[in-house]
């Protein structure tokens, strides 16, 4: 029975081919079968479309992203650049205003350098510049910024040095009132005051609100000519010999960036 079943079904199967090829009998049933299997085959398809859709979704966020890093970065290298364009600009006003200063000497080498540290107590004053004896950085020597003397170098290593501050009140240095030559030494004010006074100067010495001191060049420790400070008091004590005259310094130290070495004169 069973084979019977089998055999009537193949026959059955075979026909149909042979008319499907020979004729057209069966194409509308075709038609209609298709019409109605499509949702199922849509169904089925789904799936697949799902996954293409997300994949081509993720592709195309995958791409967006690349491309929004790599603008990204862009953007972050110009803004650098132009850091670097405009800091190199103001770097290259700093410098031309120290080279250009009026009170350069020209027999005096000088040596560019960048202030590292700034420290200004009330008994202690003084800066961290960038040379040090390997840049031929020695003791004692002069150091000024674009507008006035800065100090002198106390101590050097060998990439760094230390400079005590013309404001701090272990340091003297000989000076002149530029106006009339007259003659002084500096010390600085045990004080949290950024100033000075000018010591042994005669009572009946010619100096006025405003005067300018220079460095005085006497012994040869420092060169003469660099400004030091302007005249903001001057008192006539009794009983002493000497003015009390009071200057503060041409040069804010709070706003150093950049200073010259003065080295020795040139053979």
């Amino acid at each position: 029975m069973r084979l019977l079943k089998l055999i009537s079904i193949i026959l059955i199967s075979i026909i149909l081919i042979v008319l499907d090829t020979r004729f057209s009998y069966l194409d509308n049933f075709k038609r209609f079968t298709l019409t109605l299997l499509s949702p199922i085959y849509f169904v089925v398809d789904l799936p697949n479309h799902v996954v293409d859709w997300v994949n081509d979704k993720g592709s195309d966020n995958a791409k967006l992203v690349s491309e929004n890093e790599y603008l990204e970065g862009k953007l972050t290298e110009l803004k650098a650049r132009l850091q670097t364009y405009n800091n190199l600009v103001l770097e290259n006003q700093k410098i031309s205003g120290l080279l250009d200063s009026s009170y350069a000497i020209p027999e005096y080498q000088i040596k560019l350098a960048h202030v590292k540290s700034i420290s200004q107590s009330r008994l202690k004053k003084q800066i961290i510049i960038d040379k040090g004896f390997n840049d031929g950085v020695t003791l004692s020597q002069l150091i000024v910024g674009s507008d006035g003397v800065v100090g002198h170098v106390t101590q050097v290593t060998p990439l760094y040095s230390t400079v005590q501050l013309i404001t701090d009140p272990t340091q003297h240095m000989p000076v002149k009132n530029s106006r009339n030559g007259i003659r002084g030494i500096t010390k600085g004010l045990a004080s949290n005051e950024k100033g000075m006074i000018v010591e042994y100067v005669p009572l009946e010495s010619d100096v006025k609100l405003g005067d300018i001191f220079v460095t005085s060049g006497i012994g040869n420790y420092y060169p003469a000519g660099y400004l030091v400070g302007r005249v903001t008091q001057i008192n006539n004590l009794l009983n002493d010999s000497f003015l009390s005259i009071t200057l503060r310094p041409l040069q804010n130290m709070n706003k150093l960036e950049l200073v010259l070495i003065v080295s020795e004169k040139y053979d």
